[in-house]
């Protein structure tokens, strides 16, 4: 059997699936366009490794007939289902280098802001396996923070460096899988049995509150210890953030949200 993920990158996420549900975003449509346009036939079978609380995987619904959302978090999968009434779409446990799926069964995997938190190696041989011939393979995410006014962007990014840091610290500690995210297409490349690959950029603009940026800022690739501690061990910035966001912001806003994507064909 592949090496399998250490069980505290799963356990990472439990308790806030709830937070990650209401104010993670959405993944923009365009993401569908760019993938369909890649693979040239109907897709039957799409699957989503990672898929957390079923945010990525319902931007497939009016489009494909069979869906199949993999997550191995137990709090994260129990959302997605209570969240997704359609009957094209259905979640199972699993993780990324272990789906139990059959040979050359999808048309498309699709992976959203999860990649770095799997074994790349064993998990691009389990991708290849389940992936049909000209199948493609999607890893995407979006970028923080999201571009607004300068200045609450500059405080945002300051706080987030604090909670990287604190974040690294319990990650060594823990001996938790991170991967550098700008080392996806490289690995993909040297992995060596995808035909082609490249790397994509593209944006969405949503609505956005202060409280919705807040916990973008401070949610954004942590835990929930670590979230319950940010606030009291860095309190001064992020109350900078907070006084800038109530400041010039009104109750609603617009935000605009950088994505990356690493595409492969099988």
């Amino acid at each position: 059997m592949e090496k399998m993920v250490h069980k505290k990158n799963i356990e990472l996420w439990n308790g806030i699936s709830d937070v990650y549900h209401n104010f993670r975003p959405i993944p923009p449509k365009i993401i569908t366009k760019i993938i369909l346009s890649w693979l040239q036939t109907e897709p039957d079978v799409v699957v989503d490794v990672g898929c957390g609380t079923g945010l990525s995987t319902i931007i497939w619904d009016d489009i494909v007939k069979n869906i199949i959302g993999i997550e191995p978090n137990d709090d994260m999968r129990t959302t997605a289902e209570s969240n997704t009434n359609s009957k094209h779409i259905i979640f199972k446990k699993g993780v990324s280098n272990e789906t139990n799926l059959p040979p050359a069964y999808a048309d498309i995997i699709t992976v959203s802001q999860a990649f770095q938190w799997m074994d790349i190696d064993s998990t691009l041989f389990e991708f290849y396996r389940i992936l049909r011939d000209g199948g493609v393979l999607s890893i995407y995410g979006h970028q923080l923070p999201p571009i607004m006014d300068w200045e609450i962007e500059k405080a945002s990014y300051e706080l987030r460096k604090k909670c990287d840091k604190l974040i690294y610290s319990l990650e060594k500690e823990n001996h938790l899988i991170h991967n550098d995210k700008n080392t996806f297409y490289d690995r993909i490349n040297s992995f060596g049995k995808f035909r082609y690959s490249r790397e994509v950029a593209f944006h969405s603009v949503e609505k956005c509150t202060p409280q919705r940026f807040m916990e973008l800022t401070l949610i954004h690739g942590s835990d929930t210890e670590s979230v319950k501690l940010l606030p009291r061990t860095i309190k001064k910035e992020v109350n900078k953030l907070l006084e800038l966001l109530n400041k010039k912001c009104n109750s609603e806003f617009e935000i605009v949200i950088p994505y990356s994507m690493v595409i492969a064909i099988k």
